[in-house]
């Protein structure tokens, strides 16, 4: 079973953006955070990767988004990180499913190894819809960022 669990939005100014979600809708920021290095660069194939990203939520609804704010020169350089991320039961499995079918895959699984508990941990990897748009799928933990 695949449960949609947030909408990533590449965003230029973070602040800006969760003013904006927050007074229009009403969501509530869940998590908000740093993340760099070799890990999110391999999993999201993109060099250099650093970002703040926060994950408003609406509580009664489960509904999340995910703002993407880029440290450095990518605003323009990736619109396709910008993706839908399902949380499922089996990653590996997805995985294998994806690789036998011929479905481009950014990276293989991953397991994070990061110090904040609310990430550390999450297994995961992206691959492209048959339009091109770019897709999370990621095993199904509680206490994520976004619970």
């Amino acid at each position: 079973m695949a449960v949609l669990n947030h909408i990533a939005l590449r965003v230029e100014d973070l602040e800006r953006s969760k003013k904006f979600y927050q007074s229009l809708l009403g969501l509530e920021v869940a998590f908000e955070h740093d993340i760099s290095g070799p890990q999110f660069e391999t999993v999201s194939g993109i060099p250099g990767f650093d970002v703040t990203f926060a994950v408003l939520s609406d509580r009664q609804t489960g509904v999340n988004i995910e703002l993407v704010s880029f440290h450095n020169d990518f605003v323009d350089a990736v619109p396709t990180f910008c993706h839908l991320a399902f949380a499922i039961d089996d990653v590996d499995a997805a995985y294998a499913y994806a690789v036998r079918e011929g479905i481009p895959t950014i990276s293989a699984p991953l397991t994070l190894d990061h110090p904040h508990p609310k990430i550390s941990g999450k297994r995961f990897f992206y691959l492209r819809d048959p339009d091109g748009y770019t897709v999370e799928l990621y095993n199904a933990r509680r206490g994520l960022y976004s619970e």
